[in-house]
């Protein structure tokens, strides 16, 4: 085996991005609007507005750094490479992957959740890359089949959260070469 790359999703990608910006747009429009207001007459109101402005605009870049993490996996281990920082890990070092339909509006979407001491590292998703059968295949750690895990912790993951893993409980081994 080669290596594989994972491919961008171009229409979620497209869709995620334009959301972004004019968001940002609309947020900075509110955050600038509240401080020019805070400079003419000082208001509570407004400095609550300006602020949870501000954190709402860091929570969507928060988001959109999350989902432009570029997949690299070797014969030995599988890399994630962010915007700032890439993390490297052993697939000896991992326990176990399990995957779960991502409902959305109008498909469903499988997404993969790796897991290391009992904790989900990262999340790979169908909506995200173009390739992600392929990418499944080349995850070379044991499925496990009914883990735990609700809407809410997929979300979580998608903004980078490690979250722990509740019950494992039958897992079907994979057999790589």
């Amino acid at each position: 085996m080669d290596v594989v790359r994972s491919k961008i999703n171009i229409e979620s990608f497209l869709g995620i991005y334009f959301a972004t910006f004019i968001t940002s747009i609309v947020f900075s429009a509110i955050i600038f609007d509240s401080i020019k207001n805070i400079l003419n007459e000082f208001s509570i109101l407004f400095l609550l507005k300006s602020l949870f402005s501000f954190v709402c605009l860091i929570f969507i870049w928060v988001f959109f750094i999350n989902i432009h993490t570029k997949i690299l996996i070797t014969k030995n281990d599988i890399k994630f490479k962010k915007l700032f920082k890439t993390e490297s890990y052993d697939f000896e070092n991992l326990n176990f992957y399990f995957e779960k339909v991502e409902p959305s509006k109008f498909k469903n979407y499988k997404g993969i959740f790796i897991v290391k001491e009992d904790k989900v590292i990262a999340r790979i998703s169908s909506f995200d890359y173009s390739n992600y059968e392929e990418i499944k295949e080349n995850i070379k750690i044991d499925e496990c089949k009914n883990v735990g895990f609700s809407i809410v912790d997929a979300m979580a993951t998608v903004f980078g959260q490690n979250i722990r893993i509740a019950n494992k409980k039958s897992k079907n081994r994979k057999n790589k070469a």
